[in-house]
């Protein structure tokens, strides 16, 4: 594909999108008898992918099959889901019934497991990522903290200036008493020994 190709892409694919969402409503190939009881296909025969190149033609507008097969995958997937969710809504209003005893409707209702088990999907699917986002940028961290720390280990003059105050020289004085501590108390023991 070409640079030029690449630029009108997007307009390719909004003009094949819109003519498959007037063939959905008006071509009888896709719809053979009405907008309400006709049946959609996840994928297109021969004879309605001609139908939509030539359609498209016509336009001048100028696509491969593949192209027009995405499209239509696409087309069909927010058909699929719409149609879907319109059955959702409807069993959402027929659930009073059902709590009356009334449960023959003639409605199924797959619909709604199918829409919780996506939601169930999409929040596992987010909480792993960002579990894995968490520890990515943990382990980065850690690596920076530890180049850093590394280079301060090195110089002993960077540590003496960034390690300054009441509190430090405490505690050095501190380590130094606990040093002639333990002298005093092992020459405690080689005289008591000595005896």
């Amino acid at each position: 594909m070409s640079s030029s190709d690449t630029d009108e892409t997007p307009t390719i694919s909004f003009l094949i999108s819109n003519k498959k969402k007037r063939l959905l409503v008006i071509d009888g190939y896709i719809y053979q008898q009405n907008k309400s009881t006709a049946k959609l296909c996840s994928v297109l025969d021969q004879d309605e992918l001609t139908t939509v190149k030539k359609n498209l033609q016509s336009q001048k507008v100028d696509v491969s099959n593949e192209f027009i097969n995405d499209t239509w995958q696409r087309v069909y997937k927010i058909h699929f889901l719409k149609q879907n969710l319109t059955t959702c809504f409807d069993c959402r209003r027929f659930f009073y019934y059902y709590q009356k005893g009334f449960s023959d409707q003639g409605l199924d209702c797959h619909e709604v497991v199918f829409f919780w088990r996506l939601k169930r999907m999409i929040e596992i699917t987010s909480n792993a990522i960002r579990q894995q986002i968490s520890n990515i940028e943990t382990r980065r961290l850690e690596r920076e903290v530890k180049e850093i720390l590394d280079d301060f280990s090195g110089d002993e003059t960077l540590k003496e200036n960034l390690l300054q105050g009441k509190r430090v020289d405490l505690a050095e004085e501190l380590k130094r008493v606990r040093q002639v501590q333990e002298k005093l108390e092992k020459f405690i023991e080689a005289l008591s020994t000595e005896k």
